[in-house]
């Protein structure tokens, strides 16, 4: 049983029932429900009954994943060589950003910190795939933001971040499927 809908069905139920009693004891003009210009104090009753009876069926419906829990297994040599490789990528990391913040931008353009930062974040899910480790999609995505809008930065581009942004998003999305059926992206520690 859904405990969650059970409990928002009761509440909705129970709104509408008091909605219910509040329009038949009160007068209509100290009731109001605007849809247009017609005042309908019933709806909201009516809406959040609707609601409390879908949602108590519902209840006590069982789901596939709720039928059959996978079993997880976790390998411990992976989860200790992901945590290796995770404090190498953190460790670049901090050595660009307090370069970034040391060396003057007029000598080095900020196009190139970000090309770095992408290249730290591809690299760490680069050797998590050569490890058979599973890569972070988080890391991945990212690391093709910065490299991009990196290149595009040392172009002269600088307007068109967003646009990558939600280019590369977007192609992402499309792509899911693709890379959830070969188990790219997931927690590194599961086998």
């Amino acid at each position: 049983m859904n405990k969650g809908r059970m409990v928002g069905g009761i509440i909705c139920l129970v709104v509408a029932g008091l909605l219910g009693v509040l329009y038949f004891t009160l007068p209509e003009e100290n009731m109001m429900f605007m849809l247009g210009e017609e005042n309908l104090p019933w709806v909201p009753a009516v809406v959040l009954a609707i609601v409390g009876i879908v949602l108590v069926a519902t209840a006590f419906r069982v789901s596939e994943t709720e039928q059959e829990t996978p079993v997880i297994v976790i390998d411990e040599s992976k989860s200790a060589l992901n945590k290796r490789l995770e404090a190498i990528g953190w460790g670049c990391f901090l050595v660009m950003l307090g370069g970034f913040m040391l060396v003057p931008h007029e000598l080095v353009n900020k196009g190139y910190w970000s090309i770095g930062v992408g290249l730290i974040m591809l690299g760490l899910n680069a050797a998590r795939y050569f490890n058979k480790i599973r890569m972070s999609g988080f890391t991945t995505f990212l690391g093709i933001v910065s490299l991009i809008s990196g290149v595009a930065q040392i172009l002269g581009y600088q307007e068109i971040g967003g646009a990558l942004f939600l280019i590369i998003l977007g192609a992402y999305l499309i792509l899911k499927p693709w890379f959830d059926k070969r188990q790219l992206f997931g927690k590194a520690e599961q086998a």
